[in-house]
């Protein structure tokens, strides 16, 4: 008779499997096929052991759960901030995520209880799905532990992500490793049908290969035109003892200008800088002229200090549109209609909006400032502001801000006439999503440009995942990728999601490379997510109808 133990050991050996498999921790990506047959194992042991009790499995569950969190995502204890903070910024995502993840198994285990095994292995896989489409969209959205992001440092294997996204990889996860199960389930006692099962798992391993190394080669041998020359820059500023206070604004773009300059030639027609790579002090004045704005205010960027000197630069090399990073606010009278996250300013009845930005200087064109759509709860936004707003003030202060900042609800797309460059803007976070890229991509991108601060973790596997995702959106939109990241890794990544140029961490560094826009559009770009959507439909149906069901039955009866 098995044991609790063996069931506990055989739960947390799933977790670990995961681990292992997670790009950065170990890496060892093969291991996803077979990383949740230790829990559906415990789940047979489990059944043998209470032999038809109804004794609950979720505990179970969410210990190899657990595992699998923790091991992967312990870098959030890493921040630099008091032990009180730490363990909230750890133990919220991974506690949290813990027991989400945990929901469709116990619904797998309530339909199976009602409809029988294959309803419960069918809900398993469609709640999983519903689970990881809720993770891209709400404000506690944390897609990180996705399942298809496990192939990031494999792309090769998954070159038909560009119809799918990352839910294509999810999905074969979870196929192939059911019928592996079905495959150990039945090999004692019913060995034909094992074979079935195992010719099944074998296909469902094998074709997806296949047709991912056809599209590979395919793409391999497409002709290209000499493409653009880009530059990009990697300054190196400490984001706890530099970037917000320790070093005046301006010395620090001095700096991401010399090495800009250093690279940049007669033929570059695109610079980009990190995230937040400008700050300014932002105070305004009021004057018998009206208001005089001091730092990046959005009501008046080219009066900030930065972006003059930003203007000089370019006045020595016209030919190159600048893309960079920025802190910036907008400034609302009292009778201006202002967003839900617009902030008093002390002593007045006016109001601001602070917002994590890109500032887009084209060789040719007007100034244009991108706010990050795609916020970081708990650091850059508070999740159900109308009800937590008041507990704002114990957000995370990454970045020199707190509270809910300011959103852009377009998907613009950043045009230079001069060169027809088209450029998807990325602020760090965002890169994890593949459908909200995917809409900046429709709306006209040829080229995707990820500005990133990965340094608040130290040397942890945070930053090597984030690059690893960035292979993803390659692939997804067949569209090169330049990455600025303040202490790296910076680089370029092509549209095979392969990476070149790649920095070292936590040094300066700069380079140019040549690169090629893009104007094709995937399956994945025009459609979407084809499965995570109907996958939603499927979980919903399953549950009303295993609600109904009992029902049914008695009144048959």
């Amino acid at each position: 008779m098995p044991t609790r133990s063996q069931v506990l050991l055989w739960s947390a050996l799933s977790g670990l499997l995961w681990a292992l498999a997670w790009p950065a921790v170990v890496g060892l990506t093969a291991f996803a096929f077979v990383a949740w047959l230790p829990m559906l194992h415990a789940e047979r042991l489990h059944d043998l052991r209470t032999a038809g009790r109804r004794r609950a499995f979720f505990p179970y569950v969410l210990l190899g759960l657990f595992v699998w969190n923790a091991l992967t995502t312990y870098w959030f204890y890493l921040v630099s901030e008091p032990m009180t903070t730490k363990l909230i910024s750890v133990g919220i995502p991974v506690v949290g995520n813990t027991l989400l993840m945990g929901i469709p198994w116990w619904l797998s285990r309530v339909v199976k209880r009602k409809l029988g095994e294959n309803w419960g292995g069918l809900m398993l896989v469609a709640a999983w799905l519903a689970y990881e489409r809720l993770h891209h969209g709400w404000d506690l959205q944390w897609p990180w532990l996705s399942i298809g992001n496990a192939f990031g440092t494999q792309p090769s294997w998954v070159q038909w992500y560009e119809y799918t996204g990352i839910f294509g990889g999810t999905l074969w996860v979870w196929l192939v490793c059911l019928a592996l199960n079905a495959v150990i389930a039945r090999w004692g006692a019913m060995r034909r049908s094992a074979l079935r099962f195992s010719i099944a798992a074998f296909g469902l391993l094998a074709i997806p290969f296949a047709i991912s190394a056809w599209l590979d080669f395919a793409r391999m041998r497409l002709n290209k035109d000499g493409g653009i020359e880009v530059v990009v820059v990697q300054p190196n500023i400490d984001p706890y003892k530099e970037k917000f206070g320790g070093v005046d604004p301006l010395e620090q773009l001095e700096r991401m200008l010399a090495q800009a300059e250093a690279r940049i030639t007669d033929q570059t027609r695109l610079v980009v800088f990190p995230e937040t790579a400008l700050q300014e002090n932002a105070t305004m004045h009021f004057t018998d002229q009206g208001i005089e704005f001091n730092g990046l205010w959005e009501n008046d960027l080219e009066g900030a200090r930065s972006v003059r000197r930003i203007k000089a630069f370019q006045r020595a090399h016209p030919q190159a549109a600048m893309l960079v990073g920025m802190s910036s606010d907008r400034w609302f009278a009292p009778q201006d209609e202002r967003p839900g996250t617009a902030r008093p300013i002390r002593g007045s009845n006016h109001w601001y909006e602070a917002y994590n930005a890109a500032l887009w200087m084209p060789a040719e064109g007007a100034i244009e400032s991108y706010h990050k759509s795609k916020l970081v709860a708990g650091v850059e936004l508070m999740p159900f502001e109308e009800v937590l707003g008041p507990l704002s003030e114990f957000a995370l202060d990454l970045g020199g801000t707190t509270g809910s900042l300011g959103q852009q609800e377009e998907r613009s797309v950043l045009r230079d006439a001069s060169s027809g460059l088209a450029v998807v803007p990325a602020i760090c976070y965002e890169s994890v999503f593949g459908e909200h890229i995917a809409a900046h991509v429709r709306n006209g991108g040829k080229l995707i440009a990820v500005m990133t601060n990965d340094g608040w973790w130290g040397t942890s596997p945070g930053y090597k995942q984030h690059l690893a995702f960035s292979s993803l959106r390659a692939v997804e939109t067949r569209r090169t990728i330049v990455r600025s990241a303040n202490t790296g890794i910076s680089c370029i990544v092509d549209e095979r999601g392969r990476i070149a140029h790649a920095t070292d961490w936590w040094v300066p560094a700069a380079f140019s490379a040549r690169v090629h826009p893009n104007s094709e559009i995937t399956f994945f770009v025009r459609h979407g997510d084809l499965i995570g959507r109907p996958a939603v439909l499927i979980f919903l149906a399953l549950l009303a109808f295993a609600l109904i069901a009992p029902l049914l039955r008695s009144r048959a009866a």
